[in-house]
Order: structure tokens, then sequence, then C-alpha cells
């Protein structure tokens, strides 16, 4: 399919749906001053959502919304009484959650044919039981799609009378960096730390005030089987602020073939419409055969809230592969429109242009793409 078309037929089906998307991620606990744990089950954030972030998610985020009894809108102001919402909290003990992504994606690289496709469909189930309400709980995330179903979190995790302190231990995404939605990021992806990476292990944490701090001791395996007696120390702490928040992350991944040691530095910031974020990290990695490989990546993102719904998101983002080799640096720059017309609802319209060495034609390949997110 030829680049026009493709993109004169994204852009149509997308004035069709009026639509575009967005997802629980770190800009929105920065715009609204939340800690990631007042949003999701997992302290360090990304799953299921609390009932906090469930309502939030309904009431907040969304244009508008519908009664999710009749199906019909529900005023913005004046109803006699204010509609349900649902939580996914089934009673007391037992809570559920799900997530969903559709995407229809163009991608053009330099001389080479255009690919218009529909990407595989992604979706994450959630269960929550609490045998023993704010102090126990078992928590499943599990992939359902694509593929075979696949555990990306299983943990039992308690939590201490006050809720300050808890330990968790099973198969975990590791305390590392900004936990961005946006696995393809280079700050994901040169760390290794994405949604498709999760590690068994134990983690433990505290939660005073404005301060955050979690630490966690695990194979370094990557959710494989464990092959020596190294493990992976990745720690993390935070302070947040109403309108601001910074945070160091570090990490370690000793075994027989390599040695890998990671840094990250991040922060929030909101500045009336406008919700920041920024990260840096940098990883080096002993043993390889080149010997030490140092690399760095960065991002900027600023997230406007044009409208009740409305978000516009710009990132910029920054990766170094090698320290030691010269003019090897890739870019990328990414405009996204997020629209969440209704609540569980939400669509997304971006592209995405990535700027790299003039010999590697699939590093300055173009994005198009179209994303509908459903989630509950």
């Amino acid at each position: 399919m030829k680049a026009g078309s493709a993109i004169l037929w994204v852009l149509l089906i997308a004035a069709l749906l009026a639509s575009g998307a967005s997802r629980a991620e770190p800009y929105l606990a920065v715009r609204s001053g939340q800690k990631c744990m007042a949003c999701h089950v997992n302290p360090t954030g990304g799953g299921k959502r609390t009932e906090f972030g469930a309502i939030y998610g309904q009431t907040t985020l969304p244009a508008g919304r519908l009664d999710i009894a009749t199906g019909k809108n529900v005023p913005a102001s004046g109803a006699a009484s204010e509609p349900a919402v649902w939580t996914g909290k089934l009673n007391d003990h037992v809570a559920v959650g799900g997530d969903l992504r559709a995407t229809l994606q163009n991608t053009s690289v330099p001389n080479t044919g255009d690919t218009a496709a529909f990407n595989q469909t992604t979706a994450q189930v959630y269960l929550e039981v609490k045998p023993i309400v704010d102090r126990l709980t078992i928590y499943l995330d599990e992939r359902v799609a694509p593929g075979a179903a696949t555990a990306r979190e299983v943990v039992a995790m308690l939590w201490s009378p006050n809720r300050t302190a808890y330990l968790k231990a099973g198969r975990m995404f590791v305390p590392f960096g900004l936990r961005i939605e946006d696995d393809s990021a280079f700050i994901r992806q040169v760390t290794g730390t994405t949604f498709s990476s999760s590690d068994d292990g134990v983690e433990g944490g505290l939660e005073l005030g404005p301060w955050s701090a979690n630490l966690a001791v695990t194979n370094g395996a990557g959710g494989g089987t464990e092959t020596n007696n190294g493990k992976q120390v990745s720690g993390l702490v935070s302070f947040v602020k109403p309108i601001w928040r910074v945070g160091l992350s570090a990490s370690t991944n000793s075994n027989d073939a390599t040695d890998r040691n990671m840094q990250s530095a991040f922060a929030g910031l909101r500045t009336g419409p406008v919700s920041w974020l920024a990260s840096g990290v940098y990883v080096t990695d002993e043993g390889t055969p080149t010997g030490k490989l140092k690399q760095w990546a960065t991002l900027l993102e600023g997230n406007i809230e044009a409208a009740k719904g409305h978000n516009v998101k710009l990132t910029y983002e920054y990766y170094d592969p090698n320290d030691d080799v010269r003019e090897n640096e890739r870019e990328r720059y990414s405009a996204v429109w997020e629209y969440t017309p209704f609540q569980f609802t939400q669509f997304r319209l971006g592209v995405r242009k990535s700027k790299g060495i003039p010999q590697n034609n699939a590093q300055n390949a173009t994005e198009i793409f179209l994303q509908w997110y459903a989630f509950f």
C-alpha cells in the first residue's frame, strides 16, 4: 500500500470514529498529584487499578459519561443523583480488571515499501483476592493475547497494619525507572524493564508521607530459568509533592557471563494544563564481546490537557547505543492525540518519527497509528 493511501485511510477512520486513546500512565499521577499506588494495586504502578483509580478513570478522565445501567448520556451537572460507577469490585475480598488494545499502524521506511497492518491485539486480565482486607493480597496480572496466556505478575503481598510498609513475593515487574506505557521507548528498551519482562523474587517497600522506597531481589533471568547464583538487585526512591516529583533508581545484575549496572533519574512537574515527564538512564554491560558497553537514553514528554477527555502528548527521545562510538546516536519524536469520550474507552491517533544513522533505513522510519483501548 502506498504511503499516501495508507495515511488517508488512517485519517479517514479516525475522523469517522472521532476518537483517540490513553491509559493509566505516570503523567496522570503528575496531573493528579498522586503516587502510583493511589491508582494501582501494584505499589510501583501498572496493572490493575484500585477503587480510586477506577473511579478517577470513569469520572475525571473522560469527556463525558454514560449511565452503566442504561447506556444513556449522563448530564454534566444538574442530575438528580450521581449515577453508579463500576470498579470491578465483586465484594470486599475479590476484584477484577482488564485491558485490551487493538492497533492499526502504517510504517514507512526509506527506500522500502510501506506497510499498513492491524497489529496483534493485546489483552490483560487482572484478579485481586484479599483474604484479609487491607493486609493480605494475592494478585494476578495475566496476558491473554497475543499467543498463549502468560503471567506478567503473580504475587502475594502483605501490608503492615498502617499500610506504610509491604512485602511481596512471586513474579513481578522489577522496581526501576519511570514505568511509562510505551514499551518501545528508548528508556524502556535499553534497560529491558518493559511490560513484557518480569522476574521472580521478593520485593519490599516503604510509604512514608511524600517518600516511597522499593527494593527487590530477583533471579535476573527475565522470568526464565535461573542458571547461576547471581541475582538482580533493583531499587527505587521517589519524593512526591502535589505539583512535582523526583526519583532515583538503580539496578545491578550479576551472572556468569556478564554484569549489568543501570542507573536512572526521573522527574515530573505540572505547569497549568501541561504535565511534564523527564527521565534519563545509563546502562553499563561488563563482559561483552567488545568489552565494556556504555549506553545512554533520555526522554522528555509534555502532556497537554487541551480539554476534558483530550490529551496531547509530545515526546522527544534520545539514545546512544555505545558511548565509545561517535555519530551512532538515535532520536525519536512523537505526537499523539488521546481522546477519552466516556468511561472504559479511549482512542489514540499518533505519529512517531525516528532518526538514526542514514545507512540504516529502519532507524529512520515513520509510524502512524490508530489505537482503541478498552479497559475496566
